[in-house]
């Protein structure tokens, strides 16, 4: 029962897992730094690394001290993210393997969202992952499509510009409703209608794997500097309006595409797979198609060590390792 600790610090919240080697989640802590960044509107890089710095020893401490046994492997996020919170969870996890003589995996934070699907917080085994799924990681940061066939990842396509949770946060940023805009988007399109404000649908190529959300964006802003009188009284119905305007891109084109390259199986993942209406809708498609749908619990959404300890258990077992001086990167591997 290999056990991984896993630690994840792309961005702005600070992860530490430990998973066994059947994919059992024993421990997963975070440390959210929304209170820190919140007053600047966004993830103030800097800030962000100085607070990892503060979280990382004491979660370590403390998933070690609830594991079910020690740990004998760690897995770290390498990347993409911030180049400084990167940093400061690869040198720790480095340092900490060097001084356990523990083996080493530097793990790509996409390819963490991508095993997420398989793992529960219930206490049982992760579930296998199908031969074959077409799987959408949509977050803050990334939204791309990826093939997983066999074990292999084939990046399909991604956004041309702003990421699905990126104009999540900034239409929440131009209502005024603060940081991060996620899931006050979504408390607040419950309370609306969708069909009272309709936002234009971006879709693109219909049958093509990019997409694009600023022109949702730019419409929101745009109906928000014509009709600023009204806006406290609309803002439910445009919350609704646009989530709605997302949802339908997304989950049309996850399933557009998991008929295109005959996949059985479909995967939610990353930050906005934690979106109820997303969700909903997903899944009503993939009934009606016969798809099967994968999606992470909701805490499993988000950035989280225990999605990169599993990768890293899976690297581990192919005989893959990283040396202790692994460096970062920021963007996304081509």
């Amino acid at each position: 029962m290999l056990r991984t600790l896993g630690i994840e610090t792309s961005c702005d919240e600070s992860a530490v897992a430990v998973v066994d080697g059947d994919g059992r989640v024993e421990v997963s802590l975070l440390s959210s730094q929304i209170e820190a960044h919140a007053p600047y509107g966004g993830v103030v890089p800097e800030l962000a690394s100085r607070e990892h710095l503060k979280a990382l020893p004491y979660l370590v401490d403390q998933a070690l001290e609830s594991a079910l046994g020690p740990v004998e492997m760690v897995a770290v996020t390498a990347g993409p993210g911030l180049i400084g919170a990167l940093l400061v969870g690869v040198r720790f996890a480095a340092a900490f393997a060097w001084g356990r003589r523990l083996p080493l995996v530097a793990v790509d934070h996409l390819e963490g969202h991508l095993v997420s699907s398989l793992l529960n917080l219930d206490g049982e085994p992760a579930r296998q992952e199908p031969d074959r799924v077409l799987a959408l990681v949509a977050s803050g940061g990334h939204s791309s499509w990826y093939l997983m066939d066999h074990g292999s990842r084939v990046r399909l396509g991604r956004t041309r510009d702003d990421a699905a949770g990126e104009s999540f946060d900034k239409v929440a940023q131009v209502l005024g409703l603060g940081y991060p805009g996620g899931r006050v988007i979504s408390e607040l399109a419950a309370k609306g209608n969708p069909d009272r404000i309709k936002f234009k649908r971006t879709y693109l190529e219909k049958s093509g794997f990019d997409f694009s959300f600023s022109g949702i964006k730019t419409g929101v802003g745009r109906y928000i500097e014509l009709n600023n009188d009204q806006i406290e009284h609309q803002a439910p119905d445009i919350a609704s309006g646009f989530q709605e305007s997302v949802v339908d891109v997304l989950s049309y084109k996850l399933l557009n595409a998991a008929a295109v390259k005959r996949c059985n199986h479909v995967a939610l993942v990353g930050g906005v797979a934690a979106n109820s209406r997303l969700r909903e809708k997903v899944a009503t498609a993939a009934r009606q198609k016969h798809v099967t749908v994968h999606i992470p619990p909701v805490n499993l959404c988000g950035d989280n060590a225990a999605m990169i300890a599993a990768a890293g258990f899976h690297h581990l077992i192919q005989g893959r390792t990283s040396a202790l001086d692994s460096d970062v990167y920021s963007r996304i591997k081509q």
